[in-house]
């Protein structure tokens, strides 16, 4: 069971090491010490391509397991779930915003939300308003568009609506610019903060762009993080020897 937590989000020496498939897939190592985000909080990630910045949220989200460490979404440990009962705390706990949005083809901006809240404690009953709501207070009105005939920034929207659909505790964003141009980019990053904001939802996002560093007042490093434990794992050999 879950405890009452501050955090939406607290790692704790998460560690994971990929091997690779060969020299041209040399694999990587991740190593955290520690890494927290309040309720409500939102956080920018900057890291270089291919540092692991996507398999960090697929650990956080319980898309993969760690080697070892702990990762506790809203006081819950989500790898401590098994099964479908991890699947369905993340479906009503966890939203995802993936870089290429994602979004069921042949399905409408409406479907594509609904989908979402077959995982969530919203009664059913209340789906349709729930979907419209969100839809059209992100300036979707063509509810019945099927995904491919919206814009690119629609269906950037569409992908907000989804992730916030089931009230998460936190939303995770994977390079949630990388597919648009710099006018895009700058009101995808402001739409899916004010979503956030307006859902009450802490916001991880994870980009090699360090123009959004402007948007965000908090703001991190993977290599820095990373530093951090080497650091810390050198002073205690130090200590001890």
């Amino acid at each position: 069971m879950s405890s009452p937590s501050s955090h939406a989000l607290e790692i704790t020496r998460l560690h994971f090491r990929y091997q690779g498939r060969g020299p041209n897939d040399p694999g990587f190592e991740l190593q955290l010490p520690s890494l927290t985000l309040a309720r409500g909080e939102e956080m920018l990630l900057i890291g270089r391509s291919g540092c692991g910045k996507s398999t960090l949220l697929q650990l956080i989200a319980g898309l993969v397991d760690p080697n070892s460490g702990t990762v506790h979404v809203g006081g819950q440990d989500i790898h401590a779930l098994k099964g479908a009962a991890r699947d369905r705390f993340r479906g009503r706990t966890v939203g995802m915003v993936f870089q290429t949005f994602n979004l069921l083809q042949g399905f409408s901006a409406m479907e594509n939300v609904l989908v979402a809240l077959l995982m969530s404690d919203v009664p059913k009953a209340q789906w349709a308003d729930r979907a419209q709501s969100l839809l059209r207070s992100l300036g979707i009105e063509r509810l019945d568009a099927r995904a491919e005939e919206l814009s690119v920034g629609q269906q950037q929207r569409v992908a907000v609506a989804r992730a916030l659909a089931c009230r998460p505790t936190l939303v995770l964003a994977d390079e949630p610019t990388a597919s648009l141009d710099p006018e895009n980019a700058v009101n995808a990053v402001r739409v899916l903060r004010d979503a956030c904001r307006e859902q009450g939802a802490a916001l991880l996002v994870v980009s090699h762009d360090p123009s959004l560093e402007a948007h965000f007042a908090r703001k991190e490093r993977l290599d820095e993080l990373m530093k951090r434990r080497a650091a810390h794992d050198s002073t205690r050999e130090g200590a001890s020897a």
